[in-house]
């Protein structure tokens, strides 16, 4: 059975989200937190296999100290755009935002939890953007 910590806010979201892991096919034990402070507490009594958060990235450092092999997904309003690809250089497992999908959210929650990365369409995107820009203008200065 999996473990799964849910540390976001408002409550609402907290809620929607436990019963959306809860109807998925895959058994899983579910506990919550509503601050950052709560969380970490909670993983100091025990280590979980994913922690989905819209916490800061600040908490990735220590949560990964405390368990080095829990998966983090952040779930957030914040744009994907914008932070997801320091998110995921940070250390963490998922990005998804909180306007994708019920069947967005179940798969991008198996796709961590089978140890891989995830992140949305545009997110790749812009990532390979990003990455073909970069290795552009390294050939540029190299000629």
């Amino acid at each position: 059975m999996k473990t799964i910590l849910i540390a976001i806010d408002p409550s609402i979201f907290r809620y929607g989200l436990t019963q959306i892991i809860a109807t998925m096919p895959q058994p899983t034990d579910i506990e919550t937190a509503d601050t950052c402070e709560a969380a970490l507490a909670l993983l100091d009594s025990r280590c979980f296999d994913l922690l989905i958060t819209d916490l800061h990235p600040e908490i990735l450092r220590p949560v990964k100290e405390k368990c080095p092999d829990i998966k983090v997904m952040i779930y957030t309003s914040a744009d994907e755009k914008t932070f997801a690809i320091d998110n995921l250089l940070a250390g963490a497992d998922g990005y998804l935002s909180k306007s994708a999908k019920k069947e967005e959210m179940e798969y991008a929650v198996k796709t961590v939890l089978n140890g891989e990365k995830y992140m949305s369409g545009a997110v790749r995107q812009e990532m390979l953007n990003q990455l073909c820009l970069k290795r552009r203008a390294g050939h540029k200065r190299a000629y």
